[in-house]
């Protein structure tokens, strides 16, 4: 496009050139003719083919005129597309800009869930269960085995009268009809940092402004691909325990992110009883 507008720029270049030349040359004819011992008659007759002359020379100042202005058009219609053209690549460094600080947000979130991620699975490897009587025949456990053990194993209470072991969380939530049973496990306290962090991940992608919503979701899901068929079912029960403000927190990020896509509801204690306790997001992502 720069060597187009070049040659244009040569041509009506040349043609100025050609038109003046011209034009000097006419009236260097016409100073030497009158300007010699001609006598009148002759210099009549030439005077009246010169005045001819002069109509062609005022037809080549018109032409070049026109030119001129032919030029300025020219001219005009370069900077416009040049304007143009600036518009554009001042566009798309925009573009390349917006594009870029994206990719850095991401960056910077990414970072922090994944190290919140390490932490987390550093808690759960961390869980260390040690019957504390003897009434508990399971052995010592450890990491995510843990959450079996609660869940499936650990005696959570005696029936004297027939002599019969209640075992793990399912077993006395059944025997007692009551979700909040849950609570009354001993020693269930030793999740209290394992759910309080995962609340805190998933808070985190809930209020970061560094992603938009449907990226929200998508994290969601690489944070419950981390979580076991056990730590789901504990979180289930975990998770319908009032807090010491009255809230349901997590239940609320639960429904939203439906984090529990994956439980089997044959697994719950109470199944379909306890399976309707949570809004059908919890199950299902609500676009």
């Amino acid at each position: 496009m720069a060597n187009n507008n070049k040659e244009t720029k040569s041509n009506y270049r040349t043609i100025a050139i050609c038109v003046s030349i011209i034009t000097i040359i006419i009236w260097a004819l016409s100073f030497l003719l009158f300007t010699t011992n001609w006598d009148k008659e002759e210099r009549g007759t030439f005077g009246d083919m010169f005045g001819a002359v002069n109509a062609l020379f005022s037809g080549l100042a018109f032409a070049g005129l026109i030119v001129t202005l032919i030029m300025q058009h020219e001219e005009l219609g370069l900077q416009r597309k040049e304007l143009a053209q600036t518009n554009d690549e001042l566009a798309a460094q925009r573009e390349e800009f917006v594009a870029q600080t994206k990719t850095m947000k991401i960056q910077r979130f990414e970072n922090t869930l994944f190290n919140m991620l390490s932490l987390q699975q550093g808690i759960v490897y961390s869980l260390d269960y040690i019957p504390q009587d003897g009434a508990d025949p399971n052995p010592e456990s450890r990491g995510k085995y843990v959450f079996d053990v609660f869940y499936n194993k650990k005696i959570t209470k005696f029936q004297y009268g027939n002599e019969q072991q209640i075992m793990g969380i399912k077993g006395l939530i059944q025997a007692e009809n009551d979700i909040q049973a849950y609570r009354r496990v001993s020693e269930i306290s030793i999740f209290d940092s394992y759910f309080r962090h995962l609340y805190r991940i998933f808070k985190y992608i809930d209020e970061s402004q560094l992603i938009d919503d449907t990226e929200r979701y998508s994290y969601s899901c690489i944070v419950r691909a981390q979580l076991s068929d056990y730590e789901l079912l504990l979180l289930f029960y975990n998770a319908l325990t009032i807090d010491d403000n009255g809230a349901f927190k997590f239940k609320h990020l639960i429904e939203k992110y439906a984090i529990f896509n994956n439980i089997r509801e044959s697994m719950l204690a109470r199944q379909h009883e306890d399976y309707i306790l949570y809004h059908g997001g919890a199950y299902i992502h609500q676009i």
